[in-house]
């Protein structure tokens, strides 16, 4: 399996953490839609909202793993095979 998900934390910043990349897509919207770059004003504060946000999705993935199609077996003309997909959380409930 590959490593665990990881949400991350208010102080989450450039690191492969859930938080992070909400922060970094927030940027690019951002960017995107006023012209623009974020303003630095209420930085901790959407850092704050990202890790919850963040927390949240992986918390309620985690829980309803089993709810989630996790494989897939496909039978074609060159032979069967099948599709596996699951995870683990760093940050436990």
């Amino acid at each position: 399996m590959a490593l665990p998900l990881r949400a991350g934390n208010h102080t989450s910043e450039n690191d492969d953490t859930l938080t992070a990349y909400i922060e970094a897509a927030m940027q690019e919207e951002w960017r995107a839609a006023r012209g623009e770059a974020l303003p630095s004003a209420g930085a901790e504060d959407r850092r704050i909202l990202f890790a919850a946000v963040a927390k949240g999705v992986l918390r309620y993935l985690y829980t309803h793993r089993d709810d989630l199609i996790t494989s897939r077996e496909i039978t074609e003309d060159f032979g069967n095979h099948r599709h596996d997909a699951a995870f683990d959380l760093v940050e436990k409930l």
